[in-house]
């Protein structure tokens, strides 16, 4: 699979991460927020990396987010590192990730996967099958951008 895309969108990621690490005076609940989302895409990219290990041993490939946006796991995750530990962490997801996409063959990106996804209350707001290059394509331009998003405006309220 051409990873180019999913490249760019780590890319303004983890700039926006740097920024943001590199801001002072952010407010705490901005700080908890964005504790909380370096966690939630650690996690993801997890999930993501388990089910394109899945496709590519010719297995059934699940993607279901309730573990990505548990209250619990989030928090300890959060108690057991620092914000530099969990920077390292979403690094070397994407990394992973990113490897894993990029030694697919199209006809597996094609490939339908079970998907369940909740929201950060638990309910579930979609349950059905996608094909892979559709899961990796809304991670590319609406998942990780929308994370973007809310770290540059962290570090926009400071002025």
């Amino acid at each position: 699979m051409d990873t180019r895309d999913l490249a760019r969108a780590y890319e303004e990621l983890l700039a926006a991460v740097e920024a943001f690490t590199a801001a002072r005076g952010i407010a705490e609940a901005d700080r908890t927020t964005a504790d909380w989302l370096l966690v939630h895409i650690a996690l993801t990219d997890g999930m993501l990396a388990r089910a394109a290990r899945a496709l590519m041993a010719g297995e059934r490939a699940r993607v279901d987010n309730d573990a990505c946006m548990s209250r619990e796991a989030i928090a300890a995750a959060i108690a057991s590192s620092t914000h530099a530990e969990r920077v390292a962490t979403v690094r070397h997801g994407a990394a992973q990730l990113l490897e894993l996409v990029g030694r697919m063959p199209w006809d597996m990106a094609l490939s339908d996967v079970a998907v369940r996804l909740v929201d950060r209350g638990g309910r579930e707001v979609f349950a059905g099958e996608l094909k892979w290059v559709d899961v990796i394509t809304v991670r590319t331009h609406d998942h990780l951008p929308g994370h973007v998003r809310a770290l540059r405006q962290f570090v926009a309220n400071l002025g």
